[in-house]
């Protein structure tokens, strides 16, 4: 009689070191605009306004003359911040069950927070978008800004990336004195651009030849470029858990990309021009975000929440000027 044969007599179980799941793996919403830390939830900025600035009015004064006398205007722009929260519960049964032999590799109270803070930044990531694909900028073509006609993606001569970024940066710094130094591209545009041949030409002496966000920034003459990768689910949630419909959260019209190009210093200070801020108030142990926990009897479950007060505001239309449907139209 044969021995038994032991594959067979496996009983299958949840790997205990592997796991899988979807989420975004970067957020660039913190990095778009500098952020003001510990504000009041109703202050304000006050803006210089520009025109006095640039005017020529200095003049010779005579002797026993008086000089030239002018003066300046401020505006002050409003910030009303807004606090964003999600929650999610861990009942007893779950962290009982999940410290069984077989249960799957499952951490319900570390689950549940990163799950939490997971949704306030996709959150935030959305709303930073919103203000740049809906603003009016410097292009002058209203929200969405001008119509790139898809003209960043073909790898030849049609090319017009160079050239609409070179037009972008002078209109910034003709009108405000201020040269861009960022450029905002969404995931598509910025693979595309990887294949330009009037890119590639101008890099093949580079340590690999192989463009990177770095090396591109360099090119441009900015100081950064960011990729915006995140994508967002806008299926409605059925009983099933299975819909999904992908949208990048960076593209003014879905599938056809976008590019920013704007100025923001690299921190925030008196007399500091910016495309714009994020607002944040500090809780009450000075932090910029805050996680609870509450405990529900009846419910034999405690309850874990993610919150963060904020306002993204734009402060400088002169200093972006924005691109959309630049990867396809």
């Amino acid at each position: 009689m044969p021995d038994p044969i032991v594959k067979e007599l496996l009983i299958a179980g949840p790997l205990q070191n592997v796991s899988i799941a979807y989420r975004n793996k970067s957020y660039i919403a913190d990095r778009v605009f500098p952020i003001l830390d510990r504000v009041d939830p109703k202050a304000k900025i006050a803006r210089y306004l520009k025109g006095s600035w640039f005017r020529d009015e200095a003049a010779i004064r005579g002797p026993g003359g008086e000089a030239s006398r002018g003066t300046y205007k401020v505006d002050l722009l409003s910030i009303a911040t807004k606090e964003y929260a999600f929650a999610k519960e861990v009942t007893d049964e779950d962290r009982r069950f999940a410290a069984s032999q077989m249960a799957p590799p499952l951490k319900p109270d570390q689950d549940a927070i990163e799950f939490c803070a997971d949704k306030i930044d996709l959150s935030k990531e959305r709303r930073v978008a919103a203000i740049v694909k809906e603003s009016s900028w410097i292009d002058g073509a209203g929200a969405g800004g001008e119509d790139a006609e898809g003209l960043w993606s073909p790898v030849g001569d049609t090319n017009t990336f160079l050239a609409d970024i070179a037009k972008a940066k002078k209109a910034i710094q003709s009108k405000t004195g201020v040269t861009p130094n960022a450029l905002l591209i969404d995931y598509a545009t910025y693979e595309a651009l990887k294949q330009v041949a009037a890119i590639l030409d101008k890099i093949k002496y580079t340590e690999r030849g192989v463009l990177t966000k770095d090396i591109l920034a360099a090119l441009l003459d900015l100081e950064e470029v960011i990729v915006g990768e995140a994508i967002v689910n806008t299926a409605k949630e059925t009983k099933a858990g299975t819909e999904f419909t992908a949208s990048y959260v960076w593209e003014v019209n879905a599938g056809h990309g976008m590019g920013f190009v704007y100025y923001r210093p690299a921190s925030p200070g008196l007399k500091v021009p910016s495309a714009g801020y994020q607002a944040r108030v500090a809780y009450e142990d000075g932090q910029p975000r805050r996680t609870t926990t509450w405990r529900e009897p009846s419910r034999h479950q405690d309850v874990y929440e993610v919150a963060e007060e904020t306002d993204i505001v734009q402060t400088g239309a002169d200093l972006g000027y924005m691109f959309k449907d630049t990867f396809a139209t």
